[in-house]
């Protein structure tokens, strides 16, 4: 069942949130459990889904507060579990059709893929453009037995042929990876040829990240609005019925976030 996850070469990351003090302090909160990867040599932790023995985790890195920034020798932010993510996670662990093969962009620590993994979906792809994040996704879904799950190192502001040459997926996810604007250009071209390839592609943004209103502008110039509403909107998890659209933009509030 462990078996060694892939890597191949094919970015989007994470945006900073207002105050990154709060997740330090909900991540100390989460089931966690220190430990000392052989692959980074810094420390990390678990976070799950929900506070339960049963849930998947995610690995995220601890970070000593007391210490000066520049002692971090890696992209921090790729290494944290962000509100969208989260938000993500419960979408996707109520919604998504079991039969799907699922790529994640700009993954990060992956827990929307490892939830996914641990709903036998055929196969998930976590991507990023950070090593250090890929090197965590892989340690925990090897940890969980999770043969169902392979990384790819992509970054989406190459031509979305090429991406699409390397992956083919039923639905594409994306949650707050809009670095810079090149990077929500890419992704809004890539959204628009995914759709018309037949894909479904599930963005989530905060209502406080500038870069979304790129994506979202571009994505209006390029049509979008023949594949769903080009429109955020929050996610209504009250439904037990999942959404038909091609095209879902959410929106998220993160104090409204369930943190497990």
């Amino acid at each position: 069942m462990m078996s060694k996850q892939k890597k191949d070469n094919v970015s989007c990351l994470r945006v900073p949130s207002k105050s990154l003090s709060i997740f330090i302090f909900l991540m100390s909160l989460s089931s966690a459990l220190a430990l000392v990867s052989p692959l980074t040599g810094f420390s990390l932790h678990k976070v799950k889904l929900r506070n339960n023995d049963s849930s998947p985790y995610c690995f995220a890195a601890t970070v000593d507060p007391t210490k000066e920034a520049v002692d971090i020798k890696y992209n921090f932010l790729a290494t944290q579990v962000w509100p969208s993510a989260r938000q993500a996670s419960f979408v996707l662990e109520k919604y998504v059709d079991r039969s799907w093969v699922v790529c994640e962009f700009g993954c990060g620590p992956a827990l929307p893929s490892l939830i996914m993994a641990g709903l036998d979906l055929p196969k998930v792809i976590a991507t990023d453009l950070d090593m250090v994040a890929l090197d965590m996704v892989e340690k925990a879904a090897n940890e969980q037995g999770f043969d169902n799950l392979v990384t790819m190192r992509v970054d989406l502001t190459a031509a979305p042929e090429s991406i699409l040459e390397k992956i083919n997926a039923d639905l594409y996810i994306m949650s707050d990876v809009f670095e810079n604007g090149a990077v929500a250009k890419g992704a809004a071209l890539f959204t628009i040829k995914a759709l018309e390839a037949g894909s479904r592609v599930w963005t989530f943004a905060q209502s406080d990240r500038a870069q979304r209103e790129v994506y979202l502008r571009e994505l209006e110039c390029l049509g979008a609005e023949k594949y769903g509403s080009v429109t955020w909107k929050l996610a209504d998890l009250s439904s037990d019925n999942a959404p038909d659209e091609m095209l879902l933009l959410f929106d998220l509030d993160e104090v409204n976030v369930n943190y497990g």
